[in-house]
């Protein structure tokens, strides 16, 4: 029994390998672009927040005639629960391409994309992950998305007065002279960064 239910959620001959890396604040757009995510027919796509300290609390798709969830890891905890929603939440969810199904009263997209909302909740409060699901064809380069911590900003060990100087510089380039990439670096600190330069 055991043999065929991992056979079931895992078939071997369809099974993609490969895991990509997001930061949360890219997975949630903070950067002004919405992740797009290929589905693909005989494969399910894994969303993990594993590494973080972040529980599922709710999952909603704008169209759920072309894709389901496959299956959580743990249950959901109450939407927007009063108290702290501790160890009974899922940090994983695995997403599936179905064959459409018409859906009375629910509007489709031209292309058949839709759009996937989570929420999690955590010691930093609820976050709000969007992502765009879109139909792939053939194999998927990868099938985990494991969701990291955003990077620690180290902060700049560089005087006001060789700021200035920098900038001095910087502006004292001339107009005609042929765009290349620079990088102005003070202390061995990266201070500036642009395609507009004499260097």
């Amino acid at each position: 029994m055991q043999e065929f239910f991992s056979s079931v959620l895992f078939p071997l001959e369809a099974l993609a390998s490969g895991t990509r890396r997001i930061s949360s604040s890219d997975a949630q757009g903070l950067n002004g672009k919405t992740l797009q995510l290929s589905i693909y027919p005989g494969y399910d796509l894994t969303i993990d927040f594993l590494e973080l300290d972040q529980i599922i609390v709710d999952a909603t798709l704008a169209d759920p005639s072309s894709f389901v969830f496959n299956g959580l890891v743990g249950n959901l905890c109450p939407k927007f629960a009063s108290v702290q929603c501790e160890g009974n939440g899922s940090r994983l969810i695995r997403i599936r391409q179905i064959k459409p199904i018409n859906f009375e009263n629910i509007t489709r997209s031209v292309d058949g994309r839709t759009t996937l909302t989570l929420v999690t909740q955590g010691a930093g409060g609820y976050k709000v992950y969007k992502f765009i699901l879109k139909k792939g064809r053939g194999t998927p380069p990868f099938d985990h998305l494991k969701i990291t911590a955003d990077p620690q900003k180290v902060p700049l060990n560089v005087s006001e007065e060789e700021l200035n100087r920098a900038r001095e510089r910087w502006n004292s380039n001339k107009e005609d002279c042929k765009p290349k990439k620079i990088r102005v670096a003070l202390s061995n600190v990266l201070v500036e960064e642009d395609t507009k330069s004499c260097y």
